[in-house]
């Protein structure tokens, strides 16, 4: 029988819980940890009052979010319980410690420089170098944050970064290999540092570290791509948006959607490339419109626009979308003051879409942009467009989604947080790129 743990060890798994997960609710919390939930409410409770967790409301129910002083908990924690091992391992006599398993780890990478999205062999040797047998419950963080497990063995689960091996026995002088495979959606400089947990015949527990070994994640780049400004969704991109490529982007109202469209026009305007924005937003516009006179080229189909925003030579003021002939004669003749000579990519955000879907419905808005792509494409121009399919029936957005070589969507669905914004590319006509599902976090947007 396992020996119970102790209140420190219980706050040290819950707090490490929500340090894996970023916030967690109290099932989840419960069941990870492997307490009742009664139990598991009360002690994430306790944890909050003293620092080291923050709760926060979430609808109807409480999330707990980890703290500066959770973290050194834990930290701390994870040095004491290896130096009580040594003590342990000091205190038993020679013929005793004959007597127990004692594990030796080998950690084996099939690559130690792979690229996002690339799969990743790892293998763990485990010999049983003691007299007696083991039981292998547990490797924890064989998942580095970042990754996702792909394959693991048959007799094993896996729950955050930890693999359950489910008290597997490894005889003594005997060796198990354990083999499992991981992928990156995110690149960098990763150290797997695995730890195995194993226990004697008597219930005593023992810790076997492995030697940390560091792999590389690289970006999986493709030539002639337009940075989003948003590293992560660069990284499904291969690289960002195909030159001269005209993409979709389908949203229903959000943050998460404003935050893209404010990453793709600033990553525009620090490389100096021509950035066209039509919009009917005003405020976030004019701030754009009056830093980068000379790059950046607002058209701003709004009433107000008169009163609200300076006048400028790189500012277009058009009293809506009921006529797109204005709207094209804005844009036409601001291309003809540009340069000749495409020195570098351009690249336009037009966020009218669904604006002029409702006034003009599906006929005559395909007929509009089937003759406005090709003219931005033919000057150089990378597209990026925003369309709010819920204000419109299916047929219509399907009869402007057709028109777009590449197609982006953010959705919305339920998680262990509550209701989450992810996004995911649909399609990339003749393109490369990965199929992963995003999540949304508004801090990355932020940064």
């Amino acid at each position: 029988m396992s020996r119970r743990r102790t209140r420190y060890e219980i706050y040290a798994d819950l707090i490490g819980i929500v340090a894996r997960k970023g916030f967690c609710r109290v099932t989840r919390a419960s069941y990870g940890a492997n307490l009742p939930v009664d139990r598991a409410k009360k002690s994430l409770g306790f944890l909050a009052s003293r620092g080291f967790l923050k709760e926060e409301d979430r609808g109807d129910s409480k999330i707990y979010k980890i703290t500066k002083r959770g973290l050194e908990y834990l930290e701390s924690f994870k040095q004491m319980r290896r130096l009580f091992a040594a003590l342990d391992e000091e205190t038993t006599t020679p013929e005793e410690a004959k007597a127990l398993p004692h594990i030796q780890t080998k950690l084996i990478l099939g690559t130690r420089e792979a690229k996002i999205n690339e799969d990743v062999n790892v293998e763990i040797e485990l010999h049983n170098a003691g007299k007696s047998a083991a039981s292998l419950i547990r490797i924890e963080d064989i998942v580095p944050q970042g990754f996702e497990l792909v394959t693991s063995p048959n007799f094993a689960s896996v729950q955050g970064s930890t693999l359950y091996l489910n008290r597997k026995e490894l005889a003594s002088s005997r060796t198990q290999k354990i083999r499992l495979t991981i992928k990156s959606s995110i690149d960098g400089v990763f150290t797997l540092k695995p730890r195995i947990v194993y226990v004697n015949s008597a219930g005593r527990q023992s810790y076997s570290e492995v030697k940390p070994m560091e792999i590389s994640i690289l970006p999986t780049a493709v030539a002639d791509r337009i940075s989003t400004g948003f590293k992560d969704l660069d990284n499904l991109l291969l690289g960002g948006i195909p030159e001269n490529y005209a993409i979709i982007l389908t949203s229903t109202a959000c943050d998460e959607k404003d935050l893209l469209i404010k990453k793709f026009l600033e990553a525009g305007t620090t490389n100096e490339q021509i950035t066209f924005y039509v919009t009917a937003e005003l405020m976030g516009a004019k701030n754009f419109a009056e830093m980068h006179q000379t790059s950046f080229y607002l058209f701003a189909c709004n009433p107000q626009a008169e009163t609200v925003i300076k006048s400028s030579p790189n500012v277009s003021k058009l009293k809506g979308v009921e006529n797109l002939t204005d709207i094209n004669i804005a844009l036409t003749s601001t291309l003809r003051r540009l340069h000749s000579a495409i020195a570098a990519p351009r690249r336009a955000c037009i966020e009218i879409i669904s604006d002029v879907l409702l006034q003009h419905h599906a006929v005559q808005t395909r007929r509009w942009l089937t003759g406005l792509l090709p003219e931005l494409k033919s000057e150089g121009f990378t597209i990026l467009m925003v369309i709010n399919p819920q204000m419109h029936s299916p047929e219509e957005v399907q009869a402007i989604l057709g028109l777009f070589e590449g197609e982006m969507n953010i959705y919305e669905k339920e998680s262990e947080g509550g209701s989450r914004k992810y996004l995911r590319i649909k399609k990339m006509y003749n393109q490369r790129y990965l199929e992963n599902e995003m999540l949304l976090r508004k801090e990355k947007l932020l940064d």
